[in-house]
């Protein structure tokens, strides 16, 4: 226990450096003019980037002082309780394993030599892990942002890693496909931006996962049907992502009742950190699967489907 408490307090540093100490100054970088020497920001030129009025620093500093208006339980029961820098301890720490996922993804994707979207998937899950760690440490607008926009990204490189899988994901529909999703996701976004509304993106990210999941699921149907031996590991992915969404929408009643377990010995406590951890078992798997149809289709006989092909 000792030893799992040392751990977490050394990951909270790590996010204290990460939150104040590098975040916040890639802002005022992202500020400055190109008169400026950008190797040097003392706390004068802090001040004096500060009050620069430029659109850009303005909107940036605007979104980062914006708070949330999302709250999940342990804000609303535990806000600081162990970190000044962190905000919800344990939904930050957990975010993590995003990153953790992510960089294990890449690199299986080098070994097995996989499509370049592949690539593009796993580092988006990191860049989801980076965002909700500061969404849930910091609990601003822009940390909601960095959250929330690269997981919508991350659902269109699931799209996209089924190409040539699924006759939609085939020449002449592809195009058609693609272009359809691609404008969905601008229509979630917009309504999302302009109406403040975080229903919209909620549904919005469903529904992509909901339609790349179906998809998935029908891909070279030469393999067999949904039951088959070698769609054991998208069934792998539903059981995850169905629990982990369960307990994600549990933990929303629970707030918006005046529910939210104060005692972290309650495992309903945890609900949205085991939420971090189910879906990021459900990538994995999903993934895992994908890439072993890439892999029957090359004809590489690692992907193990050649046996379960037969056993249909």
């Amino acid at each position: 226990r000792d030893l799992l408490h040392l751990l977490a307090i050394s990951i909270s540093e790590i996010g204290r450096l990460y939150c104040s100490c590098f975040f916040r100054p890639l802002l005022l970088q992202a500020a400055l003019p190109p008169s400026l020497d950008r190797h040097h920001i003392n706390r004068a030129t802090t001040t004096t980037i500060s009050s620069m009025p430029t659109v850009l620093s303005e909107r940036l500093f605007e979104l980062w002082d914006r708070p949330t208006a999302v709250v999940w339980c342990e804000a609303w029961t535990h806000a600081h309780a162990h970190s000044e820098v962190l905000a919800e301890y344990w939904n930050s720490l957990s975010s993590l394993i995003f990153v953790v996922v992510g960089a294990l993804g890449i690199r299986n994707a080098i070994k097995q030599k996989l499509p370049l979207v592949f690539f593009y998937t796993e580092a988006m899950l990191i860049v989801v892990g980076l965002g909700s760690t500061t969404f849930h440490a910091q609990r601003n607008f822009l940390g909601e942002l960095l959250d929330e926009l690269p997981m919508s990204a991350l659902a269109f490189g699931y799209l996209l890693c089924c190409n040539e899988l699924h006759w939609l994901m085939q020449p002449p529909f592809r195009l058609l496909t693609v272009g359809l999703n691609a404008g969905f996701i601008t229509l979630g976004w917009g309504c999302y931006l302009l109406l403040h509304s975080y229903v919209a993106f909620t549904t919005t990210f469903t529904l992509q996962v909901f339609f790349m999941a179906l998809l998935s699921l029908s891909a070279l149907p030469e393999l067999g049907g949904p039951w088959a031996t070698s769609r054991r590991w998208w069934w792998h992915f539903l059981l995850a992502i169905l629990s982990g969404k369960t307990g994600w929408e549990y933990e929303r009643w629970l707030y918006r009742t005046g529910n939210c377990p104060t005692d972290p010995s309650d495992p309903l406590f945890w609900l949205h950190s085991i939420w971090h951890l189910m879906s990021a078992l459900a990538h994995f798997s999903w993934i895992r699967y994908v890439a072993s149809l890439h892999l029957y289709q090359r004809g590489d006989p690692s992907c193990g489907l050649e046996k379960a092909k037969k056993d249909k």
